[in-house]
């Protein structure tokens, strides 16, 4: 059983004074309370909340500019909404600033930019930072996907798409030049092995669209699919685990997509009908993503052969919008699919960014 960075910070440490807390609802301890109700329980003083997109509750919509908001008479600073790090007034008077968020381990979900922009923000005001580390849910030991090269909320420095960090290894990595006062409260009996589902630990939504722990290891890939005009699953029960579109044949797509023998995985004509986003109330056909072997999925390559599959049965009927580059976080890999670069030369590419950068990042690592 795999203890969270909180579940050892409330069994061995405490701090005094004005308590900032960057987190949201779905960070708990084993027992199931929120950070927020265990540190009060602790008799530590929250001063001021601070949430990341979709909002301390997880109830905001993707990309929502949430406005400030109140929990009783604690004040709920949003970052993502008018503005993205906290700002001084916001900080002024804490004595520390906490940071416990549940991120998947995919560099285009914007809480590792959040973390980023508030330890900067703390930075400039000598504010001692503590994280407490929660599981990267795809683990530690694979990196996949070209580094970053266009930086935005969702690449906020060079890393890969898969990035094989724990949100405190992330943020240690970044701290190199940074030089803030931060602090990491490393997890219990966490290893770079295990996956979400194998820490004994449960899975909250960290937002409406990540159901599952296991969507994490999809979503590496599947999420390039926003950056098309084929709908990524968002207005269904299933984003992320299913893919579609009007113009697209079911039976023919699942066919392609099985004939490549992907390692860990399988795929299944499905038809759905989004309630929201991309097609919403259209019926759309696609496939259903199946997870065979955890172990073996390498997401973000499964999303290359996805787009490529795409490309090669629909043509100019399957389109790039201008998301695309923002999430890849380069114009290499749009332009590497136009030009009909072979799946194989692009993921080579792209797999050795990542491997450069696993090496490299063990400077920051805290677990084995």
């Amino acid at each position: 059983m795999t203890d969270s960075g909180l579940d050892v910070f409330l069994a061995a440490q405490r701090v005094r004074g004005r308590v900032g807390l960057l987190t949201n609802v779905a960070s708990l301890t084993t027992e199931g309370r929120t950070v927020l109700d265990a540190l009060r329980g602790a008799r530590i003083e929250v001063s001021a909340l601070f949430a990341s997109e979709y909002g301390y509750f997880g109830l905001g919509g993707t990309g929502q500019r949430m406005a400030d908001d109140r929990l009783g008479a604690l004040p709920i600073h949003s970052l993502y909404g008018e503005r993205f790090a906290p700002t001084p007034a916001a900080l002024h008077g804490l004595s520390v600033m906490l940071i416990d968020l549940q991120d998947t381990g995919t560099r285009w979900y914007t809480y590792l930019a959040t973390a980023q922009h508030t330890l900067t923000a703390c930075a400039a005001l000598d504010l001692p930072v503590i994280v407490l580390d929660r599981p990267n849910p795809q683990g530690g030991e694979i990196a996949e996907g070209p580094l970053a090269d266009i930086f935005t909320v969702v690449a906020p420095f060079a890393i890969p798409v898969r990035y094989g960090l724990t949100i405190g290894e992330a943020l240690r990595w970044i701290n190199r030049d940074l030089k803030a006062d931060l602090r990491v409260i490393p997890l219990r009996d966490w290893r770079r092995a295990l996956l979400f589902g194998e820490t004994g630990l449960r899975w909250v939504s960290p937002s409406p669209n990540m159901p599952h722990a296991k969507t994490t290891l999809l979503y590496s890939g599947t999420g390039l699919i926003e950056g098309t005009n084929v709908s990524e699953g968002r207005g269904t029960t299933l984003p992320f685990e299913q893919i579609g579109a009007p113009f697209i044949h079911a039976e023919s797509l699942s066919a392609y997509m099985n004939e490549l023998e992907l390692p860990g995985l399988s795929f299944a004509p499905a038809w759905f009908r989004p309630t929201l986003g991309k097609f919403a109330g259209e019926r759309c056909e696609g496939v259903r993503l199946y997870i065979t072997d955890t172990r073996l999925v390498r997401g973000f390559n499964m999303g290359v052969h996805l787009l490529m599959a795409l490309r090669a049965l629909y043509g100019k009927e399957v389109t790039f919008n201008h998301v695309f580059d923002n999430l890849a976080a380069t114009v290499r890999l749009r332009e590497a699919i136009e030009r009909g670069d072979s799946v194989a030369h692009i993921t080579d590419w792209c797999d050795a960014e990542a491997r450069a950068f696993h090496q490299a990042s063990q400077a920051s690592w805290l677990y084995e």
